[in-house]
């Protein structure tokens, strides 16, 4: 009877570390996710700011209620199309990308067997997603300057004129995409690579010895147990299909006004016009439908995926 006692009490010791550790995190969701949660009344109200009074003052009791105005001005713009379209363009090839290069990124690591070589290419691959935006967007400029980039310097001694690449919008799209992947990959293949890790080994061994090449191996025992990762990635990716990383196309092309037909995604469009027309609830009415229109598909998509395989849906 005391073991028992003892077993219960050192279990309860130990559920109240793991509690204890959960509170930092509860913290965290509390102020940056729920708290934040009260500006969505910005969308629906005529943001009109008293001077000296406070936030919650100014918004409501000094804001009139408007409904879905702010949502009507959104699809009355011109711009929203070719918008939306850049959104979906970009975040469907990143998809689609975020799925097949990690997966054989992981897959060519994990037939890697030496342990220096192996961590230093998982280094140098997930080196780029802690790169600030800001950094890369200035070695980028090294790199596109006009008078003084690298690239301008190698045409002009190969005997061609300089471009103007913050003028030239046709080709960075092709640029946006290849730094978008390359910051991107590296993260998301350490996730399929620790899937790899965790599948027995004894089953490519027994492949090895039927005679499997490692086309075969890769067919019928990685490929599959990586579909649950791939489903619940897969379905994140939907969740956010109308959102961008904002770095990227912000901060790399230098916000240049030529490139705006390429570079205008959700995020930008939101910022823009809270920062040049400081327009509040115009800018909060955009942000909740991005969110909102995501929050549907996520759940689209894994009511789709739940009915093709149970085992790969989120819940």
């Amino acid at each position: 009877m005391s073991k028992k006692k003892s077993l219960v009490k050192s279990s309860k010791k130990e559920s109240r570390q793991l509690n204890l550790m959960t509170v930092p995190v509860i913290v965290w969701y509390a102020l940056f996710c729920y708290l934040p949660l009260f500006g969505i009344a910005f969308a629906f109200k005529e943001f009109t700011p008293v001077p000296g009074e406070s936030l919650f003052e100014n918004l409501f009791v000094n804001s009139r209620w408007v409904g879905f105005r702010n949502f009507s001005y959104i699809f009355r713009n011109p711009q929203i199309r070719s918008i939306i379209l850049n959104t979906l363009l970009y975040n469907v090839i990143f998809l689609i990308a975020g799925i097949i290069i990690p997966v054989f990124l992981a897959i060519l690591l994990s037939e890697v067997h030496q342990k220096s070589i192996k961590g230093l290419v998982q280094m140098t691959l997930v080196l780029p997603y802690f790169i600030s935006w800001v950094i890369v967007g200035y070695c980028v400029y090294g790199f596109l300057s006009t008078d003084t980039g690298l690239f301008n310097s190698i045409l002009q001694n190969l005997g061609f004129d300089k471009t103007q690449w913050y003028q030239s919008p046709q080709y960075w799209r092709v640029i946006l995409i290849i730094l978008g992947i390359w910051k991107s990959s590296g993260y998301i293949m350490v996730i399929y690579l620790c899937s790899i890790t965790a599948i027995d080994r004894t089953l490519y061994e027994s492949a090895s010895l039927d005679g499997a090449s490692f086309f075969q191996r890769v067919r019928y025992i990685t490929l599959p147990h990586l579909k649950t990762t791939i489903s619940t990635l897969f379905i994140l990716g939907i969740g956010s299909i109308l959102s961008s990383d904002f770095g990227l196309f912000y901060q790399v092309p230098m916000d240049s006004g030529a490139l705006q037909e390429v570079t205008q995604t959700l995020d930008v469009y939101v910022y823009k016009s809270l920062m040049q027309d400081a327009n509040f609830s115009y800018s909060s009415a955009a942000a909740f439908l991005q969110s909102a229109v995501g929050c549907v598909l996520l759940i689209v998509a894994n009511v789709i995926v739940s009915k093709m395989d149970k085992e790969s849906a989120l819940v």
